[in-house]
């Protein structure tokens, strides 16, 4: 059975790429197994820097579930798989130790919005819509989707987005905060999240880590307690090798080399 879902890591820097564009890139049974499992090859790979997720072709990112092949499956326990492999498979990506990007090629509804959230940065093509269309099939968000939107847009915001199932175009999306750039038309989406990957996968990868603990941990934590956290991250990561290479460039007034082997 060909895979519908590719998975490749050049020079430190992943793409896992949703292939399936006759229909929409949504997820049938297969490519969310296929999707799940390329996550977790992702956080087994200590040579990965950044990873990129994205969708085939210019017209779809993700659709979110493949309705044409749920609606043949009516019982609960089609509900609960769906949501526990998509759940769990965005909660580890989320959960990665680095900079994970979204390059929304196109299209993002309903469960596709919910893989943008689990991202740490999203860049869409000029044309690409979001919406979380959940709404419209009698149900709620079912990846986690909820919870990661109220954190990154706040309560109000997420409300009329999930109780309307209003489409945004990718400057809306933007505009509130959903997405940082938008990639202008007639220039390839995923050329540009390349780019953007290949300036973070060159600074210190301890620190990315870090920063993405804390600042993750900061939307749940008190301020006391997020200070605190930041001051542990803070004192563990003085000493190490990509910090003193930093002062080492300053001094010698060179560009860092930053993330060398021991």
């Amino acid at each position: 059975m060909k895979n519908v879902t590719e998975y490749q890591v050049t020079e430190g820097i992943g793409v896992l790429q949703v292939t399936r564009p006759e229909a929409r890139n949504a997820l049938n049974w297969q490519a969310q197994v296929e999707f799940a499992a390329a996550v977790a090859a992702a956080a087994g790979d200590p040579a990965l820097r950044v990873l990129i997720i994205t969708g085939a072709g210019d017209q779809a990112f993700v659709s979110g579930g493949d309705l044409r092949e749920l609606a043949r499956h009516p019982e609960k326990a089609a509900a609960e798989r769906l949501n526990r492999t998509m759940s769990a498979a965005l909660a580890q990506l989320q959960a990665l130790p680095l900079p994970v990007i979204a390059a929304i090629n196109g299209d993002a509804f309903g469960g596709g919005c919910e893989i943008v959230t689990a991202c740490d940065l999203r860049l869409a093509a000029a044309h690409a819509r979001l919406g979380f269309a959940q709404v419209r099939n009698g149900l709620t968000t079912g990846w986690g989707g909820t919870g990661r939107l109220v954190r990154l847009l706040g309560q109000s915001r997420a409300l009329e987005l999930l109780l309307t199932g209003r489409v945004l175009t990718a400057t809306e999306a933007q505009q509130i905060g959903l997405v940082q750039r938008v990639v202008p038309a007639g220039e390839q989406t995923l050329a540009a999240a390349r780019a953007w990957a290949a300036e973070l996968a060159a600074l210190p990868q301890d620190a990315l880590a870090a920063l993405k603990l804390l600042t993750h941990a900061a939307g749940q934590l008190s301020l006391p307690e997020t200070n605190a956290y930041e001051a542990q991250l803070f004192n563990q990561l003085w000493n190490e090798p990509n910090h003193r290479e930093a002062l080492d460039a300053f001094l010698e007034k060179r560009p860092p080399r930053f993330n060398r082997p021991l």
